[in-house]
């Protein structure tokens, strides 16, 4: 079969990484002889033109989608533009919003013809083989569809028992320097399954209680290749990389074993890290681990089924800095049991933990024991609009505090970040001297925007060139004051930007016809 996956817009805001679960669902099926192409909506701007263009070259028979809650809504959309070009085609959504939302899925959007529920590769490779031989869907575990108008829903697929029959990630049908360029990290996982029940969360419905582990050495040879790609950052992205002590060890020590010098981050459990495996992780090149302490009032923890104790949260953090490695500390506001005096608590319990800190607020996501059990917990959803599931407004509440005072914490919070910011901008710009580190943030973020700008806007694209014999430094000119007639920004800004995408390789100088153009690598 012929396939297109298309991943969907995602807000730059929240550091998008290239799409883990499309590029291994790509691997796999490619592996078991279909073709696969990716469309990737965060790094490429979403047009009609556009799908009409990747429409005709790619000739889709299967077009397939991914989703989270907060995007699922673009995705359907996009699905249908898709879906009216090549009405032959048959469509499939996958990802953790569908799963657990397929009965409303498939009802209110004719579009859409099978749902993959949880993991998908072995489920959606069954499905394009019934779609090549028997075109039977019923005996295929795991999936969605409509049949005699009516919607069946199979019995769900077993996870899979040993992860390492999947390969690595195509990472090569995304475009990894357009997420470089941008500033972003690469990931990998090492394991699959969080054996937590956090109420929340539907990582572990999605993935299952039980861990599954990829073989170390595979694990290793996987980070080293990714070492080599040029990347800031490689994030191990685990639900939970600390929840075996002995195989973290190991990895870490395989890696430093093999002298692979790259910097990396993990998510962890307060309650998985010592100061033995923090040091090991330190040698090995962890940078940072991010900790969901989620609040700071030990009724609400208890409540929440997160099993740690404000106590255990102090104790890891100090031996992260004790052994130089940065802490992150996230937060949840608007959990059962919340009010303002619970909310105080967690507030200046962040603030007395660590300096490196955010909030999100709670979203009952589909799936989640909170949405489900919801009247239990105390807990009023206010909207079924997908669009407001970001985390950062509230779309549930308590009755103890009022959904506008959290989301006014939480602006309030990110508002003051963007004022730092700024305010380190303007000092810079009088003639102050700032610190390195407010250098190095202001730098970050001035040419997150240029390359945004560029990339999103089709500048590159859309650049004339520059005719007859030229050198590199006269184009860069050229280029940037066409940059800086669309966007705004300062040309000398834009100089060096352009200047650290050439040496990255992520942007090429190329002659077509005698013309002198990028393009992007």
């Amino acid at each position: 079969m012929n396939v297109l996956l298309i991943n969907p817009p995602y807000p730059f805001e929240e550091s998008p990484t290239p799409p883990f679960g499309l590029m291994s669902l790509a691997a796999y099926i490619r592996e078991h002889g279909h073709t696969v192409t990716i469309d990737d909506y965060i790094v490429f701007p979403y047009s009609k033109k556009r799908v009409e263009e990747i429409s005709r070259k790619v000739k889709p028979s299967v077009i397939g989608a991914t989703a989270v809650t907060m995007n699922v809504n673009r995705a359907i959309a996009i699905l249908k533009d898709y879906k009216d070009i090549n009405p032959d085609a048959i469509t499939v959504m996958g990802g953790p919003h569908v799963s657990f939302d397929a009965e409303n899925i498939l009802s209110s959007h004719p579009h859409i013809d099978f749902i993959v529920r949880g993991e998908g590769e072995i489920t959606f490779t069954e499905l394009l083989n019934s779609f090549e031989h028997t075109n039977d869907p019923a005996r295929i575990l795991g999936i969605s569809y409509r049949t005699n108008g009516k919607i069946c829903h199979n019995d769900p697929r077993p996870f899979i028992d040993d992860i390492n029959v999947l390969p690595f990630p195509a990472r090569d049908l995304v475009a990894l320097n357009r997420y470089k360029a941008l500033g972003f990290p690469i990931n990998m996982v090492t394991a699959r399954g969080c054996p937590h029940k956090c109420i929340f969360c539907v990582g572990s419905r999605m993935v299952g209680r039980k861990v599954r582990y990829f073989h170390i050495d595979r694990v290793v040879e996987e980070f080293e290749m990714l070492s080599k790609l040029g990347f800031s950052q490689i994030n191990i992205v685990d639900d939970l990389f600390t929840s075996n002590k002995n195989r973290c060890m190991a990895i870490c020590e395989e890696i430093i074993r093999r002298k692979i010098n790259h910097p990396w981050t993990a998510f962890a459990r307060v309650d998985t890290v010592s100061k033995e495996l923090l040091k090991l992780m330190k040698m090995a090149g962890c940078t940072m681990l991010c900790f969901g302490i989620e609040s700071g009032n030990q009724e609400i923890l208890n409540t929440v089924k997160k099993k740690i104790t404000l106590d255990r949260c102090k104790e890891a953090i100090a031996l992260c800095e004790e052994v130089g490695i940065s802490p992150m500390a996230s937060y949840i506001l608007g959990l059962p049991g919340e009010s303002p005096e619970t909310i105080a608590q967690t507030m200046e319990f962040a603030k007395s933990l660590t300096p490196n800190y955010g909030y999100h607020i709670l979203a009952p996501f589909p799936g989640t024991e909170v949405r489900e059990k919801k009247e239990e917990y105390g807990i009023t959803i206010l909207t079924d609009d997908w669009d407001k599931y970001d985390a950062n407004r509230s779309v549930s509440h308590t009755g103890l505090v009022s959904p506008e005072y959290i989301d006014e914490i939480v602006e309030s919070f990110n508002s003051g970040i963007k004022r730092y910011i700024e305010n380190a901008i303007k000092r810079k710009q009088a003639g102050e001297i700032i610190s390195e580190k407010d250098e190095r943030l202001i730098h970050k973020i001035s040419s997150f925007f240029v390359v945004k700008d560029i990339m999103m806007m089709e500048l590159v694209e859309s650049y004339m060139g520059k005719n007859g014999k030229t050198t590199l430094k006269e184009i860069i000119h050229d280029f940037s004051y066409f940059v800086a007639q669309n966007t705004g920004h300062q040309q000398e800004l834009i100089e060096n930007v352009l200047n650290e995408l050439i040496s990255s390789n992520t942007l090429t100088l190329t002659d077509v016809d005698g013309t002198a153009k990028f393009c992007w690598q």
